[in-house]
């Protein structure tokens, strides 16, 4: 799980990626890229182990690694189909199980509990000086110390370093990953002031509204994952994020890749979640009596004491009680073995969705602009594609945010928008049906134009989040602003306007779109007519 892995898919084993043979059975697991290493190793050890069914037929495990919302969005939609789901949490069966009984036919749950593979808790990744300024580790620190931060006029200035900023925080969306769910739940229930029974008239009472939306305005962006805040954090710095919701393994982790400023792990005081990785064998109509067999066979393998040490040394903790906790979860990896104190209960299905719910009324808006390249080499296929893109990025986007379309080819047209996608939206996917494929490629000039005007928006309501996506099939050939002077142009302290890129296509420059979106704080990502209408909704849960 690395930077912007918007759809991480990964053959395991050592069979090679043609049909199996009739004396082979393929396992398909789902599981939370999270755990993508120690899986990856266990599923190669468990192939060159010879395992076997009973009637001789030849293991092979294929690992399908992504985010744990995805995979549920997967399932429920039947473009997935594995024969054992293994998400970061056991909140995500509660969400597809309640889903998949409101359908019509279905009887049964999809996905029985299972057992836990791996502990990991869920915890707030902070910069070990700005921890040290609230009181830490004196003190256990939780939300609402953050939000002490964020509160006052002056920021980190009230706590003796104006070099820092304003309070800002990073976490995954809730809707796609697992600690942004659980993060906004922590939320939830530190606004009710409850550590149990957390319902959904809590959550729609003012307290809890009040303290996820105070909680939700430090928002630097979402995003589909947990890896990406991580590496990013450890890439830019305190200036990127002043903390972020991650697993307490990729704290451990960041010390091997020896950032400057060390991260240290904050077990909210007012209680945090265990992610316990379980492993469900479904129950679907595509698992059969071998393949439940396979299942319970890699499943014994992955609980048994090499595969749980090898977990520890990766920094989870083992689900084996019988493993002692040590190094490298200690203090001198930024975490506490003896933590977390207060443990949380996840809700029923019902709750979770009332929280989603809440969230999305809650959450910052957003005012993203998308800029796209409509030059004569889109003409085709790729045009169309990137039309569908497009249209799934506006069907993502919530009725309080807005939305601007800037398109460009050797020439700059008149942006439309900003407006709300709630009331604009048939105007806008119109708009982007009627492109044409013609002329050169204006990508600095069009990047320029449209992120000038995001600014100018931005310092008048500094409140939303503020975005441009732009795509391009192509290199620049007709601006007049060079590379160097955008870059400059786009390089605003505190990057209050973030630029992410999609290079779409083979004769896009990956290296100079990557350069754009940097110096502005975002990201880049590729992208071909085959998928990139999954990049454009992957995209979407930035905001």
């Amino acid at each position: 799980m690395r930077a912007l892995e918007l759809h991480l898919r990964r053959k395991i084993g050592t069979a090679s990626a043609s049909a199996p043979a009739a004396s082979e059975l393929t396992l398909i697991v789902s599981y939370g890229s999270e755990k993508n290493t120690w899986f990856e190793e266990q599923a190669r050890a468990f192939a060159a182990s010879g395992a076997t069914t009973k009637s001789g037929k030849r293991i092979r495990v294929d690992g399908r690694a992504m985010g744990s919302g995805e995979a549920v969005q997967g399932l429920l939609a039947g473009t997935l189909q594995p024969h054992v789901f293994s998400p970061a949490s056991g909140a995500y069966l509660t969400l597809l199980n309640e889903r998949w009984l409101s359908t019509p036919g279905n009887t049964r749950v999809l996905a029985p509990a299972g057992e836990a593979l791996l502990l990991s808790p869920i915890v707030i990744a902070m910069w070990k000086p700005m921890a040290e300024a609230l009181g830490w580790p004196a003190k256990q620190l939780g939300w609402a110390d953050l939000l002490r931060v964020n509160a006052n006029p002056r920021g980190w200035g009230a706590f003796g370093h104006p070099e820092w900023g304003s309070f800002k925080l990073g976490h995954t969306h809730p809707g796609f990953s697992n600690p942004g769910l659980l993060s906004v739940l922590a939320e939830g229930y530190a606004g009710a002031h409850k550590s149990r029974g957390l319902s959904e008239k809590d959550l729609d009472a003012k307290p809890a509204r009040d303290f996820i939306a105070s909680v939700e305005a430090t928002i630097v962006h979402y995003g589909k994952s947990t890896g990406f805040f991580a590496d990013k954090m450890l890439e830019r710095g305190p200036g990127y994020v002043s903390a972020a919701v991650l697993y307490e393994n990729l704290i451990i982790e960041s010390y091997e890749k020896h950032p400057s400023v060390p991260l240290v792990a904050l077990y909210p005081v007012e209680g945090t979640f265990w992610s316990d990785h379980p492993f469900s064998v479904l129950d679907a109509p595509w698992v059969g009596a071998d393949e439940r067999e396979a299942a319970l066979a890699f499943l014994t393998f992955l609980k048994a004491r090499p595969a749980q040490e090898r977990a520890l040394q990766l920094g989870f903790r083992p689900a084996d009680p019988g493993i002692a906790i040590g190094a490298p979860i200690d203090a001198a990896h930024g975490v506490d073995p003896k933590q977390p104190q207060t443990l949380l209960e996840v809700p029923d299905a019902p709750v979770l969705r009332k929280l989603l719910e809440v969230w999305q009324t809650s959450k910052r808006a957003t005012d993203v602009t998308l800029v796209i390249d409509k030059s004569g080499s889109m003409n085709g296929r790729p045009l169309d594609e990137a039309k569908a893109g497009a249209k799934a990025f506006l069907a993502g986007l919530h009725e309080a945010d807005r939305v601007s379309l800037l398109f460009f080819d050797g020439t700059i047209y008149p942006p439309q928008g900003p407006v709300s996608p709630g009331l604009e939206r048939a105007s806008l996917i119109q708009s982007v049906d009627a492109l044409s494929a013609q002329g050169g490629t204006a990508l600095y000039d069009a990047t320029a134009q449209a992120f000038a005007a995001a600014l100018a928006r931005a310092r008048k309501d500094p409140a939303r989040i503020h975005a441009i996506v732009v795509m391009t099939d192509g290199k620049d050939e007709d601006s007049t602003l060079p590379l160097s002077t955008l870059r400059s142009q786009l390089s605003v302290e505190g990057a209050p306007v973030k630029v992410f890129t999609i290079a779409y296509g083979k004769d896009a420059d990956p290296t100079v779109l990557t350069q754009i979106a940097e110096a502005a704080g975002g990201s880049s990502v590729k992208g071909s007519a085959e998928n990139i209408v999954q990049v454009y909704q992957d995209m979407a849960a930035f905001f």
